[in-house]
């Protein structure tokens, strides 16, 4: 009953994109259609104790997905590109492009927002509570992880780092998977287990920051270009993967660097720079609503009104009568 409580998670986040998975659920391949969008999200196992999906599409406009659920689960989802926000319990959370997150949920509420304005691809590794306890049976050495302690008293728990080169490597293998029929789904879900341990190894046992994510002061200056660059191209800005090509940096230091030098991610900073350019905009008087959402690189006028009103308390609309 457990494995079917959290595989109702994701049948609820494919519904959101208007998706009607088989029943029973099985390695299949779901195509979205107009008017949300194109492309497709594929389950890549029908094993009841690991989901595995891959979604590679590119939606017309702003998606919002419900999901609600006691279920308890435990999800590595990677962001291979793209961008977004999901909110739980109340707080949002970023979404960002080469970036590897664990979740621990239950008993919760989410909203996924997508940005519609380049393609989304991620794979997500998703096991129940009980497959979980499973596998982290601590066995002869006795190290184990309690799921409750990790969670406490939230419903909702991330851990978060940049895509380091071994998860792209088994992310690629996994995609160009050389194998059919039953050695397919064998070999597939192996590397989804080696990628959800070397995280859970990561995230839940070594807490160590890799050496490899120090900075040095040249590589400070290429993220402050690189902010530069986001600046510069706020109404059509690149992708970090591109962003790391023009600056010269990888895009695990990239993100690192971001965080490091401002506080935040490379897409956090670029959405805060352009709602208050477009609240600079607003006061001077020179465009309406419409016209500088347009110019900092939003074409969904609801959800620049939306994210607007979040990060100032008010509607832009507001703005222009406070100017009058």
């Amino acid at each position: 009953m457990e494995s079917k409580g959290y595989q109702d998670i994701y049948t609820q986040y494919w519904r959101g994109f208007q998706l009607q998975p088989q029943v029973p659920l099985t390695d299949s391949s779901m195509t979205l259609c107009s008017p949300v969008g194109t492309g497709a999200i594929r389950r890549l196992s029908s094993n009841p104790r690991l989901e595995i999906v891959h979604s590679d599409y590119h939606l017309t406009g702003l998606q919002e997905v419900y999901v609600s659920s006691p279920a308890a689960m435990v999800e590595l989802s990677i962001c291979l590109q793209g961008a977004g926000q999901v909110k739980v319990s109340g707080a949002r959370h970023d979404i960002c492009e080469a970036t590897c997150y664990l979740h621990f949920m239950k008993q919760f509420d989410a909203v996924f927002e997508y940005d519609n304005q380049v393609p989304m691809r991620s794979l997500a590794i998703g096991i129940p509570l009980v497959e979980f306890n499973r596998l982290m049976d601590g066995g002869s050495d006795g190290r184990s992880i309690d799921f409750n302690r990790v969670l406490g008293k939230r419903a909702f728990r991330r851990f978060e780092l940049p895509m380091n080169t071994f998860a792209a490597h088994i992310v690629r293998q996994m995609l160009e998977c050389p194998y059919q029929d039953a050695v397919r789904k064998m070999y597939i879900e192996g590397k989804a287990l080696e990628l959800l341990a070397s995280y859970m190894h990561i995230f839940l046992f070594d807490r160590e920051e890799p050496a490899a994510a120090k900075l040095s002061k040249r590589d400070i200056d290429k993220v402050k270009d690189a902010a530069q660059v986001l600046l510069c191209h706020m109404e059509s800005p690149p992708s970090l993967l591109e962003l790391a090509r023009i600056v010269g940096l990888n895009d695990f230091k990239l993100k690192l660097g971001f965080k490091e030098c401002f506080g935040t991610s490379a897409f956090r900073y670029l959405r805060d720079k352009r709602l208050e350019h477009a609240m600079s905009l607003l006061r001077k008087g020179d465009v309406n609503v419409t016209q500088a959402a347009g110019l900092v690189g939003y074409a969904n006028l609801s959800h620049f009104t939306a994210i607007f009103r979040g990060k100032f308390g008010l509607n832009p609309s507001e703005v222009m009568r406070q100017r009058g």
